[in-house]
């Protein structure tokens, strides 16, 4: 069972029946912008997610050995409307959620990804990569999460996919194609600071990943993907 959460919110439990794309062996589920989702290492179910500007958290219960992964757009804002894409909401019910499920901060770590400036989209002063990867860093230092590795910033978009055991890879995007699609999403959200759902798609061209070596918590190791 995978559990979501929406951009508007709302929380669903989606059967792994309803899983079919497959990716490095295993069966994975694709995370839009404004989303989050959990699952155990026993389901053997990754996720994967597009990332520009927008940021992912991704945390693991080493004990529990549970794995949970947004996707915000936005760090914050003043509206009280529950909106999955902005960070401060996606983040704190994701870990409501993963403490349901028996997670307890002092046996979870975190990673970070994303951020990048593709266009020069800013809010005030600072891009909104940079306030996404902002917002981030300081959220995990405040609330004591310990962070293992960050992948962060930079002008090219990257796919992140997340498998069991906390290990990951990532993918800079980097072909015309794939840019130019990643550039629109980040248009409309200069636009208009509510984007719609980023189109998701598999990218062939060279590659720049890491994975987490699983006997030892640090540095990322390059792996195919």
């Amino acid at each position: 069972m995978i559990t979501l959460g929406h951009k508007d919110g709302s929380i669903e439990k989606m059967s792994l029946a309803r899983i079919t794309q497959v990716v490095k062996g295993y069966k994975t589920h694709t995370i839009i912008g404004g989303e989050f989702a959990i699952v155990k290492d026993v389901d053997d179910i990754a996720f994967k997610t597009l990332l520009g500007s927008c940021v992912a958290i991704i945390f693991y219960d080493k004990v529990q050995q549970i794995k949970g992964m947004n996707h915000f757009l936005l760090p914050s804002t003043s509206n009280s409307n529950e909106d999955m894409k902005y960070g401060l909401y996606s983040v704190e019910a994701m870990l409501n959620e993963m403490y349901k499920m028996g997670c307890r901060k002092e046996n979870m770590a975190a990673k970070i990804s994303g951020g990048a400036d593709i266009v020069n989209v800013t809010l005030s002063s600072k891009s909104i990569g940079h306030r996404n990867v902002e917002f981030a860093m300081d959220f995990c230092a405040s609330e004591k999460f310990r962070i293992i590795s960050n992948h962060t910033r930079g002008t090219d978009g990257r796919v992140i996919l997340v498998a069991n055991r906390f290990e990951t890879f990532i993918k800079t995007v980097d072909n015309n194609s794939t840019t130019s699609q990643v550039m629109a999403d980040e248009k409309k959200l200069q636009q208009e600071l509510s984007i719609r759902k980023p189109a998701i798609s598999e990218y062939s061209n060279n590659t720049d990943l890491f994975g987490l070596n699983n006997k030892q918590e640090q540095e990322m190791e390059i792996e195919l993907f």
